[in-house]
C-alpha cells in the first residue's frame, strides 16, 4: 500500500484545511464561538439598518429567484428549440 506522503504532499493545502476545520470543531462545544457571534451580530446590525423583516423578505425573494430564474430559462430554451 502506498504512505499518504508517496502520493501527497504532506503539507497539501486540504490537509491544513482539513485539519484547521476539525481542530476549531474539537475546540468549540458550539458549531460557532458564542463571543464572535455576537461581535458579528452587532457588526451587521451596526452596517444595515434595516428592519430585521425588510432583510428577511430580501433574502426570500433572492432564495426564490434563483430557482424560477433557472426553470425559466430553461422552458425559454425547451421554446426556442421547438419554434426555430
Amino acid at each position: 500500500m502506498i504512505g499518504t506522503g508517496l502520493w501527497m504532499p504532506v503539507n497539501w493545502l486540504g490537509c491544513e484545511l482539513a485539519s484547521l476545520l476539525l481542530g476549531m470543531a474539537i475546540h468549540h462545544d458550539d458549531i460557532v464561538d458564542p463571543a464572535f457571534l455576537a461581535w458579528l451580530k452587532a457588526r451587521l446590525d451596526h452596517i444595515i439598518t434595516l428592519d430585521p423583516w425588510v432583510l428577511v423578505v430580501i433574502l426570500t425573494a433572492i432564495v426564490l429567484a434563483i430557482p424560477a430564474g433557472i426553470v425559466g430559462f430553461y422552458i425559454y430554451q425547451q421554446w426556442r428549440v421547438n419554434y426555430s
